[in-house]
């Protein structure tokens, strides 16, 4: 027997253990995030599934990839609405702070 059907036959791979540690790759940070949660990547999604519509012979086909890039335009309007909705909370929360710093009594 070869090392590497020995090592199968005693429960041994090649393939690196994983690590408890470890960080599953689909789990990213608030400051990275993945293309389908951002204005921009929403808007590309948008832009490439009406080009690819376009290029449709068959109606259903078409009517699918129309469907699915406005489903990705009104979810980009929504994250951008989000987006703005929050800057403004944070300026105010900013504002009311520096309200509050400037006039304390002691």
């Amino acid at each position: 027997m070869t090392d590497k059907a020995s090592n199968i036959t005693r429960g041994k791979t090649d393939l690196p253990e994983l690590s408890a540690t470890r960080a599953d790759p689909f789990i990213r940070g608030r400051t990275h995030k993945l293309p389908q949660d951002t204005v921009q990547g929403c808007r590309d999604r948008a832009a490439a599934d009406l080009l690819e519509a376009v290029t449709m012979v068959g109606t259903n086909q078409r009517l699918s990839l129309e469907r699915s890039s406005q489903s990705w335009t009104l979810r980009a309007d929504l994250l951008d609405r989000l987006e703005k909705s929050f800057e403004k909370r944070r300026t105010l929360d900013r504002l009311s702070d520096e309200y509050e710093a400037d006039h304390v009594r002691l």
